[in-house]
């Protein structure tokens, strides 16, 4: 792999880190204790709303020209006005879809107001998106690190005075709050916009209908894919809201418990895309992926385990850290989403290999399968069971999609575990759960008994060779990796 590559890779990971989690955990988790768990429940569900429907708004083609501009940068000046007067036809069908969503379900004053700037959000956050993509495929990978951030650092800087000294807190409510996150979104796209323009030779609005049309068919397989993702992933809290009679309230809780899974999901994210073109590569050289699968898994999934089980055991440790009110309720539910992280960080590893490998058509029907158990489960158990039930549904979800690609992968790749591996596996995670029980007994700071647990415990993988420290090394060395 290139050392520029290694570099920008490095940079990205660093730069999230730094300020993304300290918006998640900084910014909007006091938010959600200043306003509650009703109103930001509202707000959450309607946010998961225009982000599954803002699919609409970029079938597929911030990835398409990513490869496009970085095959063809002579080309941007025609694509960028091209695409960018194609983006705006596809904001009206946009701005339709979701009116329509909204009359039928007889939204109040309130809801409309509120879904008005949370699609103005996303309009504005899909043309940075785009934006970011021209800027990657110019390789301005310093440029495209400091535009994904930018719109969260802006509200940090804008919140800060909010949150941490009361400034305007009288007055302060869930729709001050999208407010500001609509001008953050507003600043990163403007700037964006100038940054991918001065590369430019001309701007004009043209739509070419026969090269939209071109694009959109050759991206629409990985739309629908993103699609299908996002329903399984998002809808609960849509559903949740519309389902039960406390639906707002339900969201809110529900949103709070999966915070931390949230800020975990990035340091996944991050894994998954360092991986895709190591795995493309490799496919389109026939060499055998088996090692880096292996590798990949130990070193992804098996940490993700070890802090689900720690996690699971000091749930409400961790929520009466984070939060306020609804602290019992958050910790039960934290407690079976955290066991859904371990699926998901599986998923980060199979699914990236099957979109390596191109197996869209099967990735989408393993997807459909999961929004159809998604969407009837959440029906069935949400009015019972509220967010709770949401949670539950969202793990089996997660374990029944990452599995059949996990299945699928193995087939495929002709991938074989070894026996020895499985026993070391079981007993290194027993070992864990024994650590995890008797370290809850003793009489110290909860805090340092969970993060001391898990050190050892990733001790105990690395002396049962279960996480090869050492193969991480090749990993950011794809040159090496055989």
């Amino acid at each position: 792999m290139q050392r520029k590559f290694i570099l920008n890779l490095i940079l990205i990971i660093l730069v999230n880190l730094m300020i993304k989690p300290l918006y998640i955990f900084g910014i909007e988790r006091n938010i959600q204790n200043i306003v509650g768990a009703a109103d930001y429940g509202l707000f959450y569900s309607l946010f998961n709303l225009s982000f599954i429907l803002s699919i609409i708004l970029d079938p597929g083609i911030t990835n398409y020209n990513n490869r496009h501009i970085a095959q063809n940068e002579h080309l941007l000046s025609t694509s960028f006005s091209n695409i960018i007067s194609l983006k705006i036809f596809l904001t009206f069908i946009y701005i339709v879809v979701i009116t329509i969503y909204a009359l039928v379900l007889t939204f109040n004053t309130e809801e409309w107001y509120l879904i008005s700037l949370l699609i103005i959000g996303q309009i504005l956050n899909s043309f940075t998106l785009y934006n970011r993509s021209n800027l990657a495929g110019m390789q301005l990978f310093k440029t495209d690190t400091f535009i994904s951030i930018l719109d969260k650092l802006l509200m940090i800087i804008v919140c800060v005075p909010i949150v941490y000294f009361g400034l305007g807190t009288a007055n302060f409510n869930i729709a001050t709050f999208i407010t500001l996150q609509t001008f953050s979104f507003f600043g990163a796209a403007i700037i964006s916009f100038f940054y991918v323009k001065k590369h430019t030779k001309f701007f004009k609005i043209h739509l070419n209908w026969a090269n939209s049309i071109s694009i959109i068919k050759e991206s629409y397989p990985f739309a629908i894919l993103a699609l299908l993702m996002l329903i399984y992933t998002k809808a609960d809290t849509v559903l949740l809201k519309e389902v039960h009679k406390n639906g707002n309230e339900e969201v809110g809780i529900y949103a709070a418990a999966y915070r931390l899974i949230d800020a975990l999901n990035m340091i996944a994210v991050l894994f998954s895309g360092l991986l895709y073109p190591i795995f493309a590569r490799m496919i389109k050289e026939k060499q055998n992926i088996e090692g880096l699968v292996k590798t990949s898994f130990s070193l992804l999934v098996l940490p993700s385990a070890v802090f689900a089980l720690f996690s699971f055991f000091y749930a409400e440790n961790i929520m009466q850290l984070l939060y306020i009110n609804n602290v019992a309720e958050a910790a039960k539910i934290f407690k079976i989403l955290i066991i859904g992280f371990v699926f998901i960080c599986n998923g980060y590893i199979y699914g990236t290999l099957l979109t390596a490998n191109g197996n869209i058509r099967l990735l989408n029907k393993i997807a459909f399968i999961g929004v159809l158990i998604n969407v009837i489960l959440n029906l069935i158990f949400i009015p019972f069971y509220g967010a709770l039930g949401s949670a539950f549904v969202s793990v089996c979800t997660f374990f029944i999609v990452t599995s059949t690609q996990l299945y699928f992968s193995h087939r495929k790749f002709d991938i074989k575990v070894k026996l020895s591996y499985i026993i070391r596996a079981i007993l290194s995670l027993i070992a864990i759960a024994l650590l995890c029980y008797f370290s809850m007994k003793l009489n110290f700071n909860w805090l340092s008994k969970y993060a001391f647990g898990i050190i050892l415990s990733i001790i105990i993988l690395i002396i049962s060779r279960l996480l090869p420290i050492k193969q991480l090394t090749l990993l950011m060395k794809q040159d090496k990796i055989v």
